[in-house]
């Protein structure tokens, strides 16, 4: 590991580019120069509160000197910001998911190859403690081969009508299902042949925010094994938390739970569990997974070798999600090569 610290430019700055600003801030390899946000006032804001430049301007971004880009702009408008960088010659960190569609995902992946640049995805479930003592029995042979899992992750109606102003344009199905669906397909190590989905609108759709309610998935596997996946954006307020994240997972050995994260139940006005994508600062430092796959980007770009959860991972779970929203569509199982043709 060599001590070099890499240039970094941001790319949005509202909820979840703060948080890049926060990991990369408090990182010793990493030197925040500019954060990019067409909002101006927001932009500003995040400079003068991160100590660097800011600016509106994509372009201003692309011909500066910075190494690396991080994008945390909102899931639609991930391909613009990402192909400019690419083209530019930079490195480039994107939140999930990579593309909402599989022909925005396929550009962003095909500028990385043309520009010999590292393209991640920040499928920061990877860096929950949770998930990688799941991914070591998985590499312990303990579970034997996959067979079976069940993996839910919902929010509560907060996040659509609240958290998200765009959220209309995405849903619950691009908002959530990269997470479980990139943990399964890690666990699993293989890759989604057919998917055939059900899902509900109508509440959200009723409160102007147009998009599906709640939708069940099942998607085969190669070699056989399923995965039944489920999300939802209604789940009432009065919830514990404000995400309801659990994951079951069996093979022909062995098999594991994991259920709603954290595991801190708490007892003050009302009872409740803490939300775990809020940072925590303790030993002057901010702690929290959701900051580790950020800060891993930077190490991968200052040693000179490539990230895991790459562009590929991203297109494989766009896919995933694009063959659900056609089996809703035609009311039928969807084979994947279905949407990546």
């Amino acid at each position: 590991m060599s001590d070099r610290t890499v240039t970094v430019g941001i790319i949005g700055a509202g909820i979840w580019g703060t948080n890049h600003a926060l990991a990369l801030t408090t990182h010793s390899r990493a030197r925040v120069e500019v954060i990019c946000d067409l909002d101006e006032a927001r932009a500003r804001q995040a400079g003068e509160r991160f100590g660097c430049r800011w600016t509106t301007s994509l372009d201003d971004l692309a011909a500066s000197d910075v190494e690396a880009v991080t994008i945390a702009t909102p899931d639609h408008l991930h391909r613009e910001p990402a192909v400019a960088m690419l083209r530019a010659g930079k490195h480039v960190l994107v939140e999930k998911p990579l593309a909402t569609t599989v022909a925005d995902a396929r550009a962003m992946v095909q500028a990385a190859g043309e520009a010999g640049a590292y393209l991640m995805v920040d499928f920061h479930a990877r860096w929950h403690p949770l998930f990688m003592g799941a991914k070591g029995y998985v590499e312990r042979g303990e579970l034997g081969q996959p067979v079976m899992a069940y993996a839910r992750l919902s929010d509560t109606i907060h996040v659509p009508t609240e958290m998200l102003s765009w959220a209309g344009r995405s849903g619950p199905e691009w908002f959530l299902f990269p997470h479980t669906m990139d943990v399964v397909r890690w666990l699993f190590g293989r890759e989604p042949v057919e998917v055939y989905a059900k899902g509900h609108r109508g509440v959200l759709d009723g409160l102007g925010i147009h998009c599906w309610d709640a939708i069940q998935a099942l998607v085969e596997f190669e070699g056989g094994a399923f995965c039944t996946f489920e999300t939802s954006w209604i789940v009432p307020d009065s919830y514990s938390n404000v995400v309801d994240n659990r994951l079951s997972l069996y093979g022909d050995k062995g098999g594991l739970e994991l259920k709603n994260e954290p595991a801190l139940w708490a007892f003050t006005d009302r009872f409740h569990t803490p939300f775990s994508s809020e940072s925590v600062t303790r030993y002057g430092k901010i702690w929290g997974y959701q900051y580790e796959p950020i800060r891993y980007f930077v190490d991968c770009v200052a040693d000179g070798r490539a990230p895991e959860a790459t562009g590929d991972d991203g297109l494989a779970v766009t896919a995933m999600i694009a063959a659900v929203l056609r089996s809703l569509e035609l009311e039928r199982p969807v084979k994947t090569s279905e949407v990546l043709d």
